[in-house]
């Protein structure tokens, strides 16, 4: 051992009477934990005194001196050797002035943190999760070109956590695997097989957390639907009726927002398996998208028994009567029309899809007949318009007085009147019969 000057060693006396005010409760040349006769705890006390001396001074290489005596000597002397170790030896990597240097620096770094572990792994505080997270974030800080070992690193962190910190070691470690995909390191599968893991390890986790996770993956380009699709069709062809792989699968392309014939059977498949009405609602949206309306019809009728708020039971029936439209059904539509209407007044697409089934319904009849069902079609219209007035629907109310124009342009002409009615007379009541469609009106001409 070097020898000390006599202004260090002053330094370091006066540095030991001040610990040794704190430790009296323990005398050192009592304490174990400082070696295995009086004498060894003794001079192991002073060293870790040196120790934190030259670590106050910045003194690193002669730190790592001390440091290496007490790993040897009484390495369960107190934690602060391997949390000064570890500053010493990241000090020297960031000094180095070869690879070959800071390579060995660096695994000096990566041992201390594992004694660390060893002797102080059962800490309530800072133990073996704590450790193994820091010692993960260091080598990607030291050595981030290393991605095998960054990730090696993370999962044995991950793999010692719980609660909080293993979210928060997981998002760290998620976030190294999507800057391996993109750089080509690790392929897609590889991703996609840990982001449902870690999902699963989250399950419990804040929504922040989760959300961070999602957005993680979403950014990473791997949630692409042929991806998906390549994935996991294999994986459905082999094991059709296996809830977790459909699960899996159904999750991940919802996610990806995927339309294909192919995510659309695993939907299908999905809710076979676990009916909800989420799944029913959001098939629904994707078979109306597709036009696909017999088949969001089977969704929405699904669906129907389970609501009990009438807002959204309306809005279910409003729904219906357009698929029923698209399916050219007007009499269909017309019903699912008055049922939201009679759940929710307010709701002016009610209005707007009763007055639509009743043009599409005209054709029941022809000539005169045929044209009055616009002044039906009218009042509806006009219903709508006020709802949505009501409601501050902009973009709907000039929808609606777009098809009140529409309505008007259909309206029958004075002489086609007359020679229909006896006492035919612009705002004089009439009763529409055409079909299906009947109702009370007031006449009007174009």
């Amino acid at each position: 051992m070097k020898t000390l000057t006599k202004l260090t060693l002053a330094a370091a006396a006066l540095s030991l009477v001040a610990f040794s005010a704190v430790a009296q409760a323990i005398s050192p040349q009592e304490d174990p934990r400082y070696g295995s006769t009086p004498e060894e705890r003794a001079e192991n006390f002073k060293k870790l005194n040196y120790l934190k001396f030259e670590m106050d001074s910045k003194a690193y290489d002669t730190a790592a001196v001390w440091l290496k005596e007490l790993m040897n000597d009484a390495p369960q002397a107190s934690s602060n050797i391997y949390i000064w170790g570890a500053t010493i030896y990241k000090n020297k990597a960031a000094r180095a002035t070869s690879l070959a240097d800071k390579k060995a620096f660096v695994d000096s770094v990566m041992l201390i943190y594992d004694r660390r572990a060893e002797y102080y792994g059962a800490d309530p505080r800072r133990g073996r999760a704590y450790i193994l997270g820091q010692k993960a974030r260091d080598y990607l800080s030291l050595n981030a070109l290393d991605r095998e070992n960054v990730r090696k690193y993370y999962l044995e962190a991950l793999e010692a956590s719980s609660g909080t910190e293993a979210a928060q070691v997981a998002l760290e470690y998620f976030q190294q695997l999507v800057e391996d995909y993109k750089a080509v390191h690790i392929q897609a599968g590889d991703l996609l097989s840990e982001y449902q893991r870690l999902t699963g390890l989250l399950a419990n986790a804040t929504e922040e957390e989760k959300d961070s996770l999602n957005t993680l993956f979403a950014a990473s380009g791997a949630a692409n639907c042929d991806v998906l699709e390549e994935l996991f069709a294999p994986q459905i062809a082999a094991a059709p009726d296996d809830l977790d792989v459909v699960t899996k699968a159904y999750g991940l392309m919802s996610m990806a927002n995927c339309t294909s014939p192919f995510y659309m059977s695993v939907a299908e498949k999905y809710y076979a398996l676990s009916p909800s009405s989420g799944t029913a609602i959001r098939l629904a949206s994707l078979f109306e998208n597709q036009m696909e309306f017999s088949k969001a019809l089977k969704y929405l009728n699904e669906m129907l028994p389970t609501e009990t708020d009438p807002a959204a039971k309306a809005n279910l029936y409003v729904r219906i009567a357009a698929s029923e439209l698209g399916l050219k059904r007007s009499s269909a539509a017309a019903q699912a029309a008055r049922e939201a209407i009679s759940l929710d007044p307010d709701n002016g697409f009610g209005y707007m899809f009763l007055a639509e089934a009743y043009v599409a319904g005209s054709t029941a009849c022809s000539g005169f007949h045929q044209l009055t069902v616009y002044w039906l079609a009218y009042d509806q219209f006009a219903r709508a318009r006020s709802a949505f007035e009501a409601a501050g629907q902009s973009n709907e109310v000039e929808a609606a007085s777009t098809r009140m124009t529409n309505c008007r342009i259909c309206f029958p002409t004075l002489e086609e009147g007359f020679m229909y009615v006896q006492d035919y007379k612009e705002g004089n009541s009439y009763h529409v019969s055409c079909g299906w469609i009947s109702g009370n009106t007031t006449i009007r001409s174009r």
